[in-house]
Order: C-alpha cells, then sequence, then structure tokens
C-alpha cells in the first residue's frame, strides 16, 4: 500500500469516528436518562440502552486512534520533532481515552450488577477514587497536549486551512478536560467538525497547503 492510499484510509477512518463521536454525544440525552444521572446514575448505567449508545462512541474513539496519523503522512516530508511529539501524545491520549470508553461501555454495566454502589457519581469506579480520577485527568491533559502541538505543527507547515486546525486546537481541551455537559458538547462539537473537516481533505487526498497560500 503507498502513502497516498493509506491517507486516504487514514482521512475515512476519521471521518467516520468523527461524525460517530458527535452522533453518539447526541444520542445519550436521546435514549438515557441523562436528566437523573447525578442522583441515580446506577440506573443511567445499568439502562438497557447503555450499552448500545456508548458501542458508538467506543468504535468512534477507536476509528480516530487509528485514523490520526494519517494527518501527519499528509505532510511527512516536513516531519520534525515537533511533529513527532504532537503524533506520540495525541495518539497515547486517543488510545487512554478509547480504553475509558471501553472501561465505561462494558466494565461499568457489569459493576453496576453486582454492587451498584460502585458506579454512582461518588462511587468507586465513576468519581469515589482518586486514582480513577486521576486516569481520567491524564487522558484528556494528554489529548489537549497532543492535539495542540499537532495545531502548531500543522499551521507552522500549512498543511490544512487555518479554520479546522483552529477548531481542534480549541475544542481539544474543552473535549478532553471539560467536565461540564455544556463545555464538552461544545469541545465534542468543534473537536468533531475540525476532524471531518480535515479528514474529508486527505480523503480526496487533495493539495491541501493551498489553502494557506492563498
Amino acid at each position: 500500500m503507498n502513502t497516498n492510499n493509506a491517507v486516504r484510509i487514514a482521512g475515512l477512518l476519521s471521518m467516520i469516528g468523527g461524525i460517530g463521536l458527535i452522533t453518539w454525544w447526541f444520542l445519550m440525552p436521546i435514549f438515557l436518562p441523562i436528566s437523573d444521572a447525578v442522583a441515580n446514575f446506577k440506573n443511567l448505567v445499568l439502562n438497557t440502552n447503555w450499552i448500545p449508545v456508548n458501542i458508538i462512541g467506543l468504535i468512534s474513539m477507536l476509528l480516530l486512534t487509528l485514523g490520526f496519523p494519517g494527518f501527519y503522512l499528509k505532510n511527512s516530508e516536513r516531519f520534525c520533532k515537533l511533529g513527532f511529539t504532537g503524533l506520540i501524545i495525541a495518539s497515547i491520549g486517543l488510545i487512554l481515552y478509547t480504553s475509558i470508553q471501553y472501561y465505561e461501555t462494558i466494565i461499568w454495566p457489569a459493576a453496576a450488577q453486582t454492587n451498584p454502589e460502585l458506579v454512582q457519581v461518588k462511587g468507586a469506579l465513576v468519581s469515589g477514587d482518586s486514582t480513577v480520577v486521576a486516569g481520567l485527568l491524564v487522558s484528556g491533559v494528554f489529548l489537549s497536549i497532543g492535539y495542540i502541538l499537532f495545531g502548531i505543527f500543522a499551521l507552522q507547515t500549512k498543511t490544512f486551512s487555518k479554520i479546522p486546525v483552529w477548531l481542534l486546537i480549541v475544542g481539544t481541551p474543552l473535549f478532553g478536560v471539560g467536565v461540564a455537559f455544556i463545555i464538552r458538547t461544545v469541545g465534542i462539537l468543534m473537536f468533531g467538525i475540525g476532524t471531518i473537516w480535515l479528514a474529508n481533505n486527505i480523503r480526496k487526498n487533495q493539495n491541501i497547503t493551498a489553502h494557506n497560500k492563498k
């Protein structure tokens, strides 16, 4: 497989992942009792729609993880230490986030059936254990730093048009470390749209650099 084909495939994976991530986020309040989540979080996790809805988020994160290197392959001839650092850190963040999505999608319901108190808001598997909280925070920090470095690399090398790059630079921290629902919603929208935008360009194998030369 040559580089161009690899870039197109990576772009397709990222685009599907971005669409899936936004879809997953907005399906949750439709099919799950989000409004009662703080008081009865265990009911949210034990809802029959929990796994089907969150599987979409899990698959989307996996596709985003697999597709992300394609953004670098598009401009591999100008790869530098900053680009390599961003690639590694962002990839670690994506892998951690995918792992967390698996943990929440599969492990939480299994634990809730054994001991519902484990998955209350202050339960050990949600926010009642400092190790769990630290893991969630670290994944978001890695994701945010990695995408910010990627954004700087992309702007410096003029690989992509500026608007989607800035959507990722601003949106990823809001998505990665945002706690409030509205903040994460804005972050996921910006992150998803920025990803879809860039992924669609590399999927078509366009001469993306031209956008910044006008």
